[in-house]
């Protein structure tokens, strides 16, 4: 209680000190056509944070805090008694090297963390807090400057920034106000190429210009077209050539009486200087690719294998390799010109096989010294890989934790083709609300062995597409799985075989054709209460005693994937799309008399499933800031069912909505169908399936602080829904388009992101606005003393995630 009131009494608007006033938000007036967020990228100085908008500040308050019980010189102090017991250590121990490097690594983490403390200030400080930031006249002229020669660089090179303090509630805000005056515009662009052939690539390729006439005057456009002339020159041979060579020549001193009044214009000259040996062409005399022995094994001890294949020459020291599999990722080759992309494409083809821990390229010139000895060698991975994972199974519902093992055994270049071999098996121990009965904790155990053969390639008859997928990280995986569910209430098993062909034409793109992808399902064991459970569900609508049928679920799937958001770095403005399509029982309208094969094989009381699935997903990513962005997302699709009298699909195909990646304010699975109330049984709810999915989410991300990684926030808005879509459907579940609005869920609520950079926890707290089911807003009938009481009409549900939910 203290240390909140303390922390409260720090974090209200601070008086001015000695260093004088903080600093409030900047604003940016007057420009019209360079963006506020260009130039407001240019101001490094950002304001302290403050609470929901008002002139309280958490973070100063604990910053503060932390200053009553923090003595700097004490922590300067520190650093130097910890650098002068290294000296003395040191000294002791000169003449042993192996101690004293321990000595180093000991000390140098003491300094580290001596240095932080004194530097950055104790735990509150620099973990909880924020150090306030004041205003200051010299960056905000420097800030000005900056904004100005930015501008210049625009194209307006008459541009003014001043800026305009004010004083509001105990802070200095900056207003920057900016006149644009006229733009500058490219009237005629000319270039000087003193090389006859590299001057008909460049211009042949004007299309693709940074520079163009009529466009407005931009600095950045020039660097971009210096690199498009040294990737263009430097991808047709000419592999001395550099963007140094280029320059340019501005004639500002242009007066146009007709358009003078809107904008000035300026003449462009590129000069494309090529001297020696930047004007030379060079060809590939030779190409040779080397596998070199494992690190830290001399070559002596191998006896090297040379040979050749399509020209080029191979050679293995410990490990071979398929040279017709190797020749297709070889995309630089003998008697051609040089090409610097395709050097390139092969060192990534090559590490894309997961064969070789690196792939290294250089270079000789030959006898000649117009053409080039290229030069290709990698050092390849353990060719046997096992790998293991301990954990818990955390069930969001009412279960507990159970643990679970995953033991995976990898071995590469299996027939010596840069195949991987990978099998995994996966057990688990899951403690689980039983369904019938009473209420108390039972065992679920999960047996999972799974195996997969993949080859860098497409497997295709006559090798069809080999060369035009070659540079597009093709793979062809054929996968036999067997898993095994043994609860109090069934015992059921699954036995998966499955092909699938991927290849990403382009880095944001990426195809996925599977054309076998087998299920055989089948219940063991019944118990005859939860038999009976089944069919009362199927009474109410719930179709889950489908899913216990012994059943042949078979299907063809495609799927696309367009993707500019990069995993790394900070957010910025990206799309992501994925367009998936499925069709099950295919096989069965071509060949009739499959059927009564398979039923003879596996037994005649087999279900079989006829069925067209599609999903869409689509996401907008929108940078707001350094650490914040805004996510919008929309996810649809539906499944058709055909063929016999049940009509209804494989009970793992339906659509589901509620959870961590769908409306976070309902339990997964839970939600709808329609305006159908939830589906329960002994006090449990039961998932609610639906041939319809429609939903949508917002969500706004920030940082919140730093401790062992970042921890972030979120505050989103979820809409959605499932329904049914056949004709024996209830009103209440059956999708209605004059309904849909009044059928559509939502919730809100708020999120913590822990992220570690390779792992990121997430929890989201989500609370019901308008609920389907009751046909009302039920946002007011949350009470903080029931929030977590399920027979209440709205409580916080608490779900519990790894990364991003999109």
């Amino acid at each position: 209680m203290i240390f909140l009131v303390l922390t409260g009494l720090f974090s209200c608007a601070p008086k001015p000190t000695s260093k004088g006033f903080l600093l409030g938000n900047s604003s940016i007036k007057g420009n019209r056509i360079v963006p506020d967020s260009e130039l407001d990228a240019l101001i490094p100085q950002r304001p302290n944070r403050r609470l929901l908008g008002f002139p309280i500040f958490p973070y100063v308050g604990l910053y503060r805090f932390g200053e009553l019980f923090y003595n700097r010189e004490e922590r300067q102090r520190k650093v130097i008694e910890v650098t002068q017991n290294y000296q003395k250590e040191s000294q002791e121990f000169a003449d042993s090297p192996r101690k004293l490097e321990r000595i180093q690594r000991r000390y140098a983490k003491k300094l580290e963390k001596a240095q932080v403390r004194a530097t950055q200030g104790n735990f509150w400080m620099r973990v909880l807090g924020e150090a306030p930031v004041y205003y200051s006249r010299a960056d905000v002229v420097q800030n000005a400057e900056k904004m100005q020669k930015y501008l210049y660089n625009n194209g307006f090179f008459d541009a003014k920034v001043a800026f305009d303090p004010d004083t509001i509630f105990k802070r200095i805000r900056v207003n920057y106000l900016v006149t644009e005056n006229r733009a500058t515009m490219i009237r005629n662009l000319h270039y000087q190429i003193n090389n006859e052939l590299a001057d008909s690539l460049i211009k042949a390729d004007s299309k693709n210009a940074a520079l163009q006439i009529r466009k407005r005057y931009d600095g950045d456009a020039f660097e971009e077209e210096r690199i498009r002339i040294e990737t263009l020159l430097r991808n047709e041979g000419f592999m001395g050539f550099s963007r140094q060579n280029i320059s340019y020549v501005v004639n500002d001193t242009i007066t146009n009486r007709l358009t003078d009044s809107l904008f000035k214009s300026v003449d462009v000259k590129v000069r494309v200087d090529m001297p020696a040996p930047a004007n030379k062409r060079y060809s590939v005399h030779s190409v040779n690719f080397e596998v070199l022995p494992p690190a830290g094994i001399p070559d002596s001890v191998f006896r090297k294998d040379t040979s050749m294949f399509a020209g080029i020459q191979y050679v293995f020291s410990d490990k071979k390799f398929s040279r017709k599999v190797l020749d297709t990722k070889m995309q630089l080759r003998p008697q051609t010109w040089y090409s610097q992309k395709k050097e390139r494409d092969t060192q990534q083809q090559l590490s894309l096989t997961d064969q070789f821990r690196f792939v290294n390229y250089s270079y000789t010139l030959d006898s000649t010294g117009q053409g080039i000895n290229s030069y290709f060698k990698a050092i390849p991975l353990d060719k046997y890989q096992i790998s293991t994972d301990l954990g818990l199974n955390v069930i969001q519902l009412q279960g507990t934790p159970g643990p679970f093992a995953n033991l995976s055994y990898k071995i590469r270049n299996v027939f010596n083709g840069m195949e991987n071999f990978e099998t995994n098996i996966r057990g688990g121990i899951e403690l689980v609300p039983n369904f019938v009965g009473d209420r108390q904790i039972y065992k679920s155990e999960e047996i999972g062995v799974s195996a997969s053969l993949t080859f860098p390639r497409l497997l295709t008859p006559q090798n069809l597409f080999k060369r035009q997928t070659a540079n597009n990280n093709p793979r062809t995986q054929l996968s036999l799985g067997y898993n095994y569910v043994n609860r109090p209430e069934y015992t059921r098993t699954n036995v998966k075989i499955n092909t699938n062909y991927s290849w990403q034409p382009t880095p944001t793109t990426l195809f996925n054709v599977s054309l076998v992808d087998l299920n055989i399902l089948n219940t063991t064991y019944l118990r005859s209460d939860f038999d009976s459970l089944l069919q009362v569900l199927k009474d109410q609508g719930n179709n889950l005693i489908y899913s216990f049928n012994r059943s042949f679920v078979s299907d063809l799937n495609a799927s696309f994937v367009y993707n500019t958001n990069s995993l790394v770095g900070p957010p910025k403005n990206a799309h992501y799309f994925r367009i998936a399509l499925e069709s099950g029982g295919t096989s069965l309208n071509i060949l009739p008399r499959q059927k009564e094969l398979i039923r003879n094989v596996f037994g005649s009381d087999l279900q079989f499933y006829k069925y067209f699935r599609w999903n869409a997903d689509y996401r907008r990513y929108w940078a707001t800031g350094r650490r914040s962005s805004f996510v919008a997302r929309v996810n649809a699709g539906a499944i058709y069912s055909y063929g016999d009298s049940t009509r209804v699909p494989p009970y793992e195909k339906y659509f589901f909505a509620g959870g961590s990646n769908s409306l976070r304010a309902w339990l997964p699975r839970r939600l709808g169908p329609g305006s159908s109330p939830p589906v329960t049984y002994n006090n449990l709810s039961i998932e609610s399936p639906g041939e319809l999915l429609l939903e949508g989410n917002l969500e706004w991300r920030g940082f919140l602080a730093k401790f062992f990684g970042d921890i972030n926030y979120a505050l989103f808005v979820d809409v959605g829904n499932v329904w049914r879509l056949g004709n024996a459907t209830s009103d209440d579940q059956k999708f209605r388009p004059e309904k849909l609005l009044s059928e559509m869920a939502v919730g809100t609520g708020f999120g913590i992101r822990y992220d570690l950079s390779f792992f990121i926890l997430r929890f989201d707290f989500g609370v019901k606005v308008y609920d389907p089911a009751l046909q009302r807003f039920v946002l007011d009938e949350l009470r903080l003393k029931h929030l977590f009481r399920r027979t209440e009409a709205n409580s916080l549900n608490i779900n519990l995630g790894v990364g991003y939910p999109f």
